[in-house]
């Protein structure tokens, strides 16, 4: 009786363990559920940041630009002006957010350009001698 008893635990050692690892993720589960408020988790604590900035472009020189080019949205949307008195210059609020923005100006003629994010002068380009396109950029984190 005693070997058929030794041999029933021998072939059995794994159980407890089996059973242990069933019963601790059940009663964590159990645990959890009794804690919580019962209220699912409403949508705005899962809302990524966005953020407004004033930014300012502005194309240097005289005469005309052939073309200014400048993002309208932050991301992707431009917007093109074609033949533009010189100097010339444009005020708009981009929402950015979650991922970062840009601010960008482009221009074709021997010109300059810049950038203003939130009243701080970003970035500043002029087209060297016999150049005619500059570019302005800047990323804007929300």
């Amino acid at each position: 009786m005693r070997d058929t008893a030794t041999r029933i635990v021998r072939r059995t050692w794994w159980l407890p363990w089996l059973i242990g690892a069933a019963v601790v993720p059940v009663g964590a589960a159990t645990a959890l559920q009794a804690l919580s408020t019962g209220q699912p988790l409403s949508r705005t604590s899962f809302e990524l940041p966005r953020s407004a900035h004033r930014v300012v472009y502005e194309v240097t020189g005289s005469g005309s630009a052939p073309e200014i080019r400048y993002v309208t949205d932050g991301v992707n949307r431009t917007e093109t002006l074609r033949d533009v008195p010189l100097p010339w210059r444009l005020e708009l609020d981009l929402e950015v957010g979650p991922a970062l923005g840009v601010a960008q100006v482009t221009a074709a003629s021997p010109v300059g350009c810049s950038v203003s994010v939130d009243g701080v002068v970003v970035h500043t380009a002029d087209a060297p001698d016999g150049w005619t396109s500059v570019s302005c950029s800047s990323v804007i984190r929300p």
